[in-house]
């Protein structure tokens, strides 16, 4: 049987594409004698990882990253699904994650399966939790960042001291600091003369030291003196002598106290003088009359007295 140049170009042609499409597959690591599970996984942010990037088990490749799907929620959030595919020889539970990691420096990221064990079972078409595990550049640049900021706050305030300083050494608080320096080296200087003429003085024996040491000998003597005679007096004082004296007074005091109270209350003849004021007003009015006639009799006492050596009576 005899094939036409048209048939022989198109077998030639589709046995082309098939093995164009055989040998893709086959460069993304998808095999097409084998069937694969499908798994899905919900994540937020995904790191850098791209399609066809290996999942593995236990560091062993069993499938691939398939596709990542952007989603935006009606709030506009974004969030990503990722599609992978998993030989089919594998099983494991449901309970198992997903998770995005880089496996060393200069690596590009990787999904493993991070196995937990229990029922049910998972099964093609299941999503799977995701998770996401800090690279080492990451996981340095988490820790160090807090030591930056730290560092910073740190280096401001090293900052503001020094300039604190500057202007505490400024050419004016320079020169007050000098001048502070030499008269402190004065007063040291006029301490060390003092201590210089006072053990002078301690070494020859000055009299005017023995004198003074004599005189407050003596101020010491009259005060142990005073003291041991307050002391004797005190001794001599009858204490039962003096509480009777005190309550006498205290009893006086209260009675004291009663007869003021009885005056402040219109009681006897000072409290009536006190509280009565038209006998205050009557008194001032007599009192004010009497000063009045004695004024009178003064100025004419020939009103008053009438007398004659002869026995009659003068006449105005």
């Amino acid at each position: 049987m005899k094939f036409s140049k048209e048939i022989k170009a198109g077998l030639i042609a589709l046995l082309a594409i098939v093995g164009f499409v055989i040998l893709f597959q086959f460069m993304k690591g998808k095999s097409l004698f084998t069937t694969d599970n499908i798994f899905y996984a919900k994540f937020d942010n995904v790191e850098g990882l791209a399609a066809s990037n290996p999942v593995s088990i236990n560091g062993l490749k069993v499938g691939q990253v398939d596709k990542i799907i952007p989603i935006t929620e009606k709030d506009g959030k974004i969030h990503f699904v990722v599609k992978v595919t998993v030989d089919d020889n594998f099983e494991f539970s449901k309970k198992s994650t997903l998770e995005i990691f880089e496996p060393g420096l200069m690596s590009g990221k990787e999904m493993r399966v991070n196995l937990a064990y229990g029922s049910p079972m998972a099964k093609d078409g299941d999503t799977l939790d995701g998770a996401f595990k800090l690279s080492m550049m990451n996981n340095i640049s988490s820790q160090v960042g807090p030591v930056k900021d730290q560092l910073q706050i740190v280096l401001k305030r090293v900052d503001s001291l020094t300039n604190n300083a500057n202007q505490i050494l400024n050419e004016q608080n320079r020169a007050e600091i000098r001048a502070l320096l030499i008269n402190l080296n004065r007063t040291v200087a006029s301490f060390e003369g003092t201590s210089r003429q006072t053990n002078a003085l301690l070494a020859n024996n000055d009299p005017r030291i023995q004198k003074m040491l004599d005189n407050a000998n003596l101020a010491t003597i009259s005060a142990r003196s005073a003291i041991d005679k307050y002391g004797k007096v005190a001794d001599a004082v009858d204490v039962q002598k003096l509480n009777n004296t005190i309550d006498k007074l205290s009893v006086t005091a209260d009675k004291l106290n009663g007869v003021i109270s009885g005056i402040q209350n219109g009681e006897g003849s000072l409290g009536k003088l006190a509280k009565d004021e038209q006998l205050y007003n009557n008194l001032n009015t007599a009192s004010d009359n009497l000063n009045k006639l004695l004024e009178d009799m003064k100025a004419n006492p020939k009103r008053y007295i009438n007398f004659s050596v002869f026995g009659k009576n003068n006449k105005d």
